[in-house]
C-alpha cells in the first residue's frame, strides 16, 4: 500500500514512548508498504536523526512550526472546541504542504498518530485511520486532580475539551487503534466505533542483560523514563520524598539512579550523594544495568509503560504499581512485584536488597513474559493485518 504518515514529532531520537511507537512501526511496516512521512517539528532535526528515517521512508516532509506560532495558534483557537494540545501541533502552513503532498502521492491510506494529528486528518479525503495510542483526556483529568487551585479549572476544562475531541474523532477517520483496552475504554466506554488494541512491543534482541557492559558505575535502585512527563516526575518526587526515606531508616547507603530527558527543576536538584540524576543517556541500556532493582511508583498516566517491559527484559527485576501493571498484565510475585503505598515499596526493596538470591527466578520469569507477550513484529502483525489491510471502501 501507499501509506501517508503524519507524526506530529519526528520520529528520532527515541526518547519519548510515541516517537519509539512510530519508529518500530514504521521499520517494520517498510517491508511491505511504501511510506511517506510528514512530520511536525517544533526544533530543527539534524542530518543524524534523519539518516534514522531515510532507509524506512520512500519520502520524508518536515514542516516547522516556530514555538512562537505554535503559541499564537493556540491563543487563536481559544474560544475554538479543540484542545490545546491539539493545537498547539495545527497549523494552516501546514495544512497547505500536506494537502498537496496527498495530491502528488494518491496515498491508498492515510495514517495519524495520537490526536494531535486530528485537525489534519479532518481535512483530508480517503480511508484514514488514528492511533489514538493513549486517552490523553484522562491523563490531564489526573493532572487537574492534584494541581494547585489556581491552575485546576484550566486543567479541568482542557480535560472535558480533550474527552470531546477523542469521543469525535471516529466520525472523521475509518478506524482507531489503542495501546491498550482500558484506554479504548476511556474514550469509546460503550464501543460504539471499530477499533483495534495495539500492544507496544520490545526489541528483546536488543534489551538483554549482556547486551551492554557494565562499568564502574553501579546503584541500588534505578528509574528510567521521561523525566519531563508529569506522571513520570510525579512518580520521582513520589520516590525519593516517601518512599525513599523509609528505606535509608533501615539501609542508609542505598543508592538511586534517576535517568531520562528534560528533568524538571524540582528532580534536578534532589540529586546528593545517594541520589544521581542523568539527564541523558547515549545507551539507555546502560541506565538499566547500573541498577539492580527498576523501581516505578507510577500511580497517574495512561497507555503501556515500556521502561517496565524494557527493565523485565533487561532481567531488571521490577517493583511498580497495581495502575501500571493493569496495562502490562504481568503475573505479580512471579513476573514482577506490585506495590501502592511507600511501605510495600521500601518492603520489596530492602528484602531484595537484604536477599539478592531471590531475584534470580523473577527476572528469568519476566523476561520469558515480555519475550511471549510483547514483540514489536506481533504488534505490526496485528496492525496490518486488523487496520492497514482492512477493507478500504469502509471509511466515513
Amino acid at each position: 500500500m501507499n501509506v501517508l504518515v503524519i507524526a506530529p514529532r519526528f520520529p528520532w531520537p527515541l526518547e519519548k514512548g510515541d516517537k519509539l511507537r512510530l519508529y518500530q512501526q514504521l521499520r517494520l511496516l517498510s517491508r511491505h508498504h511504501t511510506l511517506h512521512l510528514f512530520a511536525i517539528t517544533h526544533v530543527p532535526v539534524s542530518e543524524h536523526d534523519l539518516s534514522h528515517l531515510r532507509s524506512i521512508c520512500s519520502s520524508i516532509h518536515l514542516h516547522h512550526i516556530p514555538f512562537w506560532r505554535a503559541g499564537w495558534n493556540m491563543l487563536k483557537g481559544l474560544f475554538s472546541s479543540v484542545p490545546f494540545s491539539v493545537l498547539y501541533f495545527s497549523d494552516q502552513a501546514a495544512m497547505g504542504s500536506l494537502n498537496r503532498l496527498h495530491s502528488e502521492i494518491q496515498p491508498d491510506l492515510i495514517y495519524g498518530q495520537l490526536i494531535r494529528s486530528g485537525e489534519y486528518l479532518k481535512r483530508l479525503a480517503g480511508m484514514k485511520v488514528i492511533d489514538m495510542m493513549d486517552a490523553f483526556s484522562l491523563i490531564m483529568k489526573q493532572r487537574a486532580e492534584h494541581a494547585s487551585w489556581w491552575s485546576r479549572p484550566f486543567l479541568q476544562w482542557e480535560a472535558r475539551r480533550l474527552q470531546n475531541y477523542e469521543r469525535d474523532m471516529p466520525l472523521h477517520t475509518s478506524r482507531q487503534t489503542f495501546i491498550s483496552h482500558r484506554d479504548r475504554h476511556e474514550v469509546d466506554p460503550d464501543e460504539r466505533w471499530p477499533a483495534t488494541i495495539i500492544p507496544n512491543g520490545i526489541d528483546t534482541t536488543y534489551f538483554q542483560s549482556g547486551s551492554v557492559s557494565l562499568d564502574q558505575e553501579a546503584y541500588d535502585l534505578t528509574f528510567i523514563g521521561n523525566l519531563g512527563y508529569y506522571p513520570n516526575y510525579k512518580a520521582v518526587l513520589f520516590l525519593v520524598h516517601r518512599i525513599m526515606p523509609l528505606v535509608w531508616s533501615h539501609r542508609p547507603a542505598t543508592t538511586l539512579l534517576l535517568a531520562g530527558a528534560r528533568p524538571v527543576r524540582e528532580i534536578q536538584k534532589i540529586a546528593d550523594r545517594r541520589v544521581r540524576v542523568i539527564p541523558w543517556l547515549d545507551d539507555i541500556r546502560q541506565g538499566y544495568r547500573k541498577g539492580s532493582i527498576f523501581v516505578a511508583p507510577i500511580h497517574l498516566g495512561a497507555g503501556q509503560q515500556n521502561k517496565i517491559l524494557e527493565a523485565m527484559a533487561m532481567e531488571l527485576p521490577v517493583i511498580t504499581t497495581t495502575h501500571v501493571n493493569r496495562g502490562i498484565q504481568a503475573k505479580p510475585n512471579i513476573d514482577l512485584l506490585i506495590a501502592d503505598q511507600p511501605e510495600e515499596f521500601a518492603a520489596h526493596i530492602t528484602r531484595l536488597l537484604d536477599a539478592p538470591a531471590d531475584i534470580d527466578n523473577m527476572t528469568r520469569s519476566a523476561r520469558t513474559f515480555v519475550e511471549t507477550n510483547y514483540s514489536w513484529s506481533t504488534s505490526v502483525e496485528t496492525l496490518e493485518n486488523n487496520v492497514f489491510l482492512h477493507d478500504p471502501s469502509d471509511h466515513h
